[in-house]
């Protein structure tokens, strides 16, 4: 007799990236992009090389320091996935090992940053996927709004999904405290 199937999502989390991730995050994003997104490089190695190129772990270090949003997900003490937001409400990383592909992780990080998005105040979050993520971003609710070439030799769809934003705290039934006109510190 087997027992219940473990849930991937309960063993693993998604937390807010720091600098300190880069060299993880960095070995997980040369992963995936070499070895999960074979449909877009088409193992053409002068593809490869220059999508990879700029996947060091010094710029994760500085993505990670910027204003953008990033986080990873956790499982078994190691990172196993890693996305991105840009300031200006774009995913621009959305990446997991070939073995934590399919189990919600990737979903998991993509709603943080909705989430973020949100709070942020964007309307609207945008993205560029590739060939091998894009029927996972439609069935997250994206819509294809056109096709844009990379500096990698690739085209890509740009893709986009409307937000609701994140709700503003009430104020109390009177309004917000003021002193004299102005908001009370």
């Amino acid at each position: 007799m087997t027992g219940p199937t473990p849930d991937p999502l309960a063993a693993a989390s998604v937390r807010r990236a720091t600098p300190d991730d880069a060299a993880a995050a960095c070995a997980v994003l040369r992963r995936s992009i070499a070895e999960c997104c074979l449909e877009d490089h088409r193992n053409d190695q002068q593809i490869l090389s220059a999508w990879l190129a700029n996947k060091t772990p010094e710029n994760l270090r500085a993505w990670f320091s910027s204003a953008g949003y990033a986080v990873v997900s956790v499982r078994d003490g190691g990172i196993v996935g890693v996305a991105m937001l840009s300031p200006a409400g774009m995913v621009t990383l959305n990446y997991l090992v070939p073995e934590a592909r399919f189990q919600g992780l990737g979903g998991a990080m993509l709603r943080a940053l909705e989430e973020e998005a949100a709070r942020r105040g964007h309307g609207e979050i945008t993205l560029c996927s590739t060939v091998t993520a894009h029927r996972f971003y439609l069935g997250k609710g994206y819509a294809d709004t056109g096709r844009v070439s990379s500096m990698f030799g690739l085209t890509s769809p740009v893709m986009a999904k409307m937000l609701v934003k994140a709700p503003v705290p009430a104020a109390d039934a009177d309004g917000p405290s003021t002193t004299q006109g102005r908001p009370a510190l």
